[in-house]
């Protein structure tokens, strides 16, 4: 007699890290990751998930918010380490990265330093025309 019992599909850990950026417009939301489509929160930090170890697995980092911005895909393969980082955008209008950890970078991070400098610059600006206008005696 045969038997027909499913056979244990191999498995392995994803380490997934996500970096939470200081002075960006992300970092109050939290990323969520799609593996093979399937949604599970990523949030900041470190995560791990078990994936299928015989196979390529599809990866997805997203941000969502009032739409899903940021968003970064790869493909895991069998052979490869099972070790991903993603860094979200400074702010929707950037894509999100994912590869290896310490590869990724935050896209469109001057945008936020020109964001704020802008009216830092032009209060500087102000305060020196006035001290040299003589208002501040």
């Amino acid at each position: 007699m045969t038997d027909f019992a499913a056979a244990p599909i191999p498995t392995r850990t994803l380490t997934l890290h996500a970096r939470k950026q200081p002075l960006v417009a992300s970092s109050w939301v939290a990323p969520v990751v799609l593996l093979d489509g399937n949604r599970f929160a990523l949030g900041w930090g470190t995560q791990r998930y078990t994936i299928p170890a015989d196979r390529p697995v599809h990866i997805q980092c997203e941000m969502p918010f009032l739409f899903t911005y940021g968003r970064a895909i790869a493909v895991l393969e069998p052979n490869q380490i099972p070790e991903l980082e993603y860094s979200p955008p400074a702010s929707q209008w950037f894509q999100g990265e994912i590869g290896a950890p310490g590869t990724t970078k935050t896209r469109g991070t001057w945008s936020i330093w020109l964001a704020l400098g802008i009216p830092f610059g032009i209060l500087a600006i102000a305060i020196i025309a006035a001290v040299a206008a003589g208002l501040f005696t």
